[in-house]
């Protein structure tokens, strides 16, 4: 079942479940193939309740958040981290001071080597395909919809850290 309105990635996620589910038996359980455990993230949330909202909800996956309340507080908090420090950056697309889609043009276009591969994950209630694009444009890796589905948001993290062992290194 999808709910409207839907991105055309959460659609083509359903179709790829469906379409693999006769072979689920050989594969890893999702909870552990998709565990958060043990990660870091960055994210820039200027709305108070989400932004606890979305800590909780990391927390409780075992995994650890930094939460700045504007794109260019993330920007510069990230260009002052250490490599590898944050496993990917939650990134939220209506903010003041700077917005998601600058944020996430300045941290690609930093001179350091992870800026240009660091998982961006844009967090919005814009459900549209035309926002899910604006977003992929900005230098953004994915996008879920506000508000956040866990299973959604652990698979999309899933599926952009595949080639990294659990502490964040690269294979």
């Amino acid at each position: 079942m999808l709910t409207k309105p839907f991105f055309e990635a959460a659609f083509r996620e359903k179709v790829e479940e469906l379409w693999t589910a006769g072979t689920r038996a050989a594969e890893p359980a999702p909870e552990r193939e998709n565990s958060l455990e043990g990660l870091r993230f960055l994210a820039a949330e200027d709305n108070e309740i989400n932004a606890e909202i979305l800590t909780e909800l990391l927390e409780m996956e075992g995994a650890s958040c930094e939460i700045l309340e504007n794109g260019r507080l993330a920007v510069e908090r990230f260009q002052c981290s250490q490599a590898g420090e944050f496993d990917a950056i939650l990134m939220d697309v209506q903010m003041p001071v700077m917005n998601g889609h600058e944020a996430a043009r300045a941290i690609r276009a930093l001179d350091r080597e992870d800026a240009e591969r660091i998982p961006i994950i844009a967090m919005t209630a814009n459900a549209f395909a035309e926002d899910e694009k604006a977003a992929l444009d900005a230098g953004m890796s994915a996008h879920v919809a506000k508000p956040l589905d866990v299973a959604l948001l652990k698979k999309t993290i899933g599926r952009l850290l595949k080639g990294k062992d659990g502490t964040g290194d690269e294979k």
